[in-house]
């Protein structure tokens, strides 16, 4: 992973409990580590126990508010000093929900552009559409340019229905 890759997105630069696990869980490894530089990609973790490179683990991030975190990660680094075993973990898998959960953590006055754009050209699209029915359906001479093109529109819906079937086989 670059160093791109890893600072990308937000970061809590605070301290926070992780309960460090085997990845096949089991006793945990260190119930009192300490997660710190948080981000959706990993963490770096202050631990007593002795991680080695490339090292899967379960961890259970302690989040504000008595949220928390659970996931897999693997540790990415490791530097041992006197009192104790600093590491960078790199999040391999986090349920959803525990990822909103962390992401509003780390950034808890973020909007998601995306999907609120998304929902508005929907609703402009479903109004567009309601207010050109409602148009058609009570002018008389609109109703009946409708009713002539109806059959047209119809076959030209299942033409395109049919050549998008037939330019989506898979190909032998």
């Amino acid at each position: 992973m670059s160093d791109e890759d890893r600072r990308a997105g937000g970061r809590l630069l605070t301290e926070l409990s992780v309960v460090l696990r085997p990845s096949k869980g089991g006793e945990p490894i260190d119930d009192r580590a300490v997660a710190h530089d948080i981000s959706i990609n990993g963490f770096k973790v202050e631990t007593q126990a002795q991680l080695a490179d490339n090292m899967l683990l379960s961890f259970t991030l302690e989040l504000p508010k008595g949220e928390s975190a659970t996931g897999k990660g693997r540790v990415v680094w490791t530097n041992r000093e006197t009192f104790a075993c600093w590491a960078g973990v790199e999040i391999l898998s986090l349920p959803w929900s525990d990822k909103r959960r962390l992401a509003r953590t780390l950034n808890p006055h973020g909007v998601d552009w995306d999907r609120l754009t998304s929902v508005c050209v929907t609703v402009v699209m479903a109004l567009t559409v309601l207010a050109a029915a409602h148009r058609v359906l009570t002018s008389p001479h609109l109703r009946a340019l409708a009713m002539t093109l109806a059959p047209k529109a119809i076959a030209l819906l299942v033409m395109g229905w049919a050549l998008v079937g037939l330019l989506s086989r898979p190909r032998r």
